[in-house]
């Protein structure tokens, strides 16, 4: 975000805070719809137990009806057992108008029926026989049994329940056998008394289902009744409604109240509604101030960022121009403050510029003092001629050591004096060999050599001179003050796809004082200064690794006064091809 431009920003700002109120206008939506739909079910199920309570009420009235008929000692008990058929036919006639005015006494009752255990039959409609198959569903023993919703034709085609309980004997005490079975024929419409009207169910579709599931009241047109309830719905219209569900205890069946929620949540959604039109209204009305303040913002840093790119191109008509901004405090003190520091480029590029021709012209003073230096050392061809005839009269004379030493020093001047800037590691080990030889001349075998150098790695390609200035080094600084038995030890070693290169020796060492300035200058590519000359050789190194490889490599020194010193040159392992890319 912070390399973004600030219009970005700024737009990206505005839209977390449009994100952000969104959300919010969407939690108290749901919320909100939470809170209706809690007290839609809380209505619903009030609804489902004053329902209910009808239902109660009208199965209550009907079973004290089926009670009184089912007991009546006098005329149904007796029609019951009675054997003799004339006995018979003069309680029929009884049974006839006590069963009629016990039909009158609640409406909806359409028919009562009895069946005695000796197979003999009563209806007052005169046709039992749509009844038997429903006389098989009613248990032998309990109390009430409510059958499912039928539609009958002797009936008029209404939709009815069969309302069944067995009879016990009465007339004999001692013996309470069942007597025969007893059914009311009920309107399907009486159990709800008169049906909620729309108003009071609020827009809810009401089902009222028998024990096997079927519709017996709607107050939804589609919704037949004797229909089965799932064939009239399906999950995915159920998706769309609030449905609260409850049971009818007395018919075994249940209630079923849906809500459209698009209706259920009609006001919430007309808030929701009002509330997006207002946050709309609200960005269009704070889009112009927003655009005024955003353009007072980049349009001064824009025609700044301008100046400055035609400050960078360096022509000199850009150098003289300065920059008037109109804008914000910020920018207005930022432009004062840039046009000053303009000044005090200008001013500060005159004494550069006033520095650096004093500086040419005393550098070209010593650059031509240098060259009549060097025009009047003697010609190195010269030297190595010198040295070869030395070594020719050591071999007239007979003595060894002066010959070996000047053959080590022709060697050492011939390598020093050769043109390749990059040698193997096995010609720099020569060379080392060839120093190290008129060293241990020198100091008369006061010090011994150890190589440690596999085979593997002789072919490396490493920076010409990169290991005598260590060599002579650990010897001058570390190996000089012993006065006998100092050990040089010489190493090489890949490491992680590099080549580590070290020079140890077990000599004076050097101070942590000592250590931690040296480390100082090895630090970095420097130019080497006149306090620096005691360790040119190892800054050298150093500088030429860095310059030839990055900063990632050269050399590092572990020292411990009267412990030796180690110098360890870390540098990519190369071979000749490239090594020839890097040099060219």
């Amino acid at each position: 975000m912070k390399s973004l431009p600030i219009g970005y920003q700024l737009s990206f700002l505005v839209a977390v805070i449009i994100v952000v109120v969104l959300v919010i206008l969407y939690a108290n939506y749901l919320k909100a719809a939470e809170v209706v739909e809690k007290k839609n079910s809380e209505y619903h199920t009030e609804m489902i137990a004053q329902i209910n309570r009808t239902i109660a009420s009208n199965t209550d009235a009907i079973k004290r009806v089926l009670l009184s008929v089912a007991y009546n000692p006098k005329i149904v008990q007796r029609y019951l057992v009675e054997t003799d058929p004339v006995e018979k036919y003069i309680q029929y006639t009884n049974l006839v108008s006590y069963l009629t005015d016990m039909k009158n006494m609640k409406d909806g009752i359409l028919d009562i029926a009895l069946i005695s255990t000796d197979g003999t039959t009563f209806s007052l409609s005169g046709d039992i026989n749509n009844l038997l198959p429903i006389a098989e569903e009613i248990p032998r023993r309990g109390s009430f049994y409510f059958s499912g919703v039928q539609k009958m034709r002797y009936y008029q085609n209404r939709d009815v329940f069969v309302v069944g309980s067995p009879i016990y004997t009465m007339m004999d005490y001692d013996n309470e056998s069942k007597s025969g079975l007893i059914m009311l024929v009920l309107d399907a419409n009486m159990l709800l008394g008169s049906p909620p009207n729309q108003e009071r169910l609020g827009g809810s579709k009401l089902y009222a289902l028998d024990r096997h599931g079927n519709v017996f009241y709607a107050n939804d047109p589609e919704a037949q009744s004797g229909t089965p309830y799932a064939e009239i719905v399906s999950e995915e219209s159920d998706a769309s409604f609030f449905i609260q569900r409850g049971a009818i205890p007395d018919i075994k069946g249940e209630l079923v109240l849906k809500l459209p929620r698009s209706e259920l949540l009609s006001g919430v959604e007309e808030i929701r509604r009002v509330s997006l039109l207002i946050l709309f209204a609200a960005l269009l009305l704070l889009t112009v101030p927003f655009l005024l303040i955003v353009g007072n913002i980049l349009r001064p840093l824009k025609k700044l960022m301008r100046f400055m790119n035609d400050f960078k191109l360096g022509h000199l008509r850009n150098l003289n121009n300065r920059i008037s901004l109109q804008g914000y405090a910020e920018i207005t003190s930022m432009a004062s403050d840039f046009n000053r520091m303009l000044d005090e480029i200008d001013g500060l590029t005159k004494q550069l510029l006033d520095s650096n021709t004093k500086l040419y012209g005393a550098e070209l003073v010593k650059k031509q003092s240098e060259l009549a230096f060097l025009q009047s050392q003697i010609n190195p061809h010269f030297l190595y001629n010198t040295l070869e005839s030395i070594k020719g009269m050591a071999v007239e004379e007979g003595s060894d050591k002066i010959f070996h030493m000047v053959k080590s020093l022709a060697f050492v001047f011939r390598y020093s004096i050769k043109g390749a800037d990059f040698v193997t590691l096995q010609e720099e080990l020569t060379l080392v060999k060839s120093h190290v030889h008129i060293q241990q001349i020198r100091f008369g075998n006061r010090f011994n050599v150890d190589y440690a150098i596999p085979d593997s790695l002789l072919d490396c390609q490493v920076p010409k001179m990169i290991l005598q200035p260590l060599v002579e080094n650990a010897i001058f600084h570390g190996i000089e003050p012993r006065t006998q038995g100092g050990l040089l030890e010489i190493a090489a070693e890949q490491r992680e796809g590099a080549l580590w290169l070290t020079v140890s020796d077990n000599g004076a060492g050097m101070s942590e004082e000592q250590l931690r300035m040296l480390r100082e200058r090895l630090a970095f590519v420097q130019d080497m200064t006149d306090d620096q000359r005691s360790n040119i050789g190892l800054v050298n190194v150093n500088n030429r690794i860095k310059l030839y490889y990055g900063e990632a490599y050269g050399i590092t020194i572990a020292s411990k006064a009267d412990d030796g010193t180690t110098a360890t040159i870390s540098m990519p392992m190369r071979r000749g091809d490239d090594v020839q890319r890097i040099s060219g």
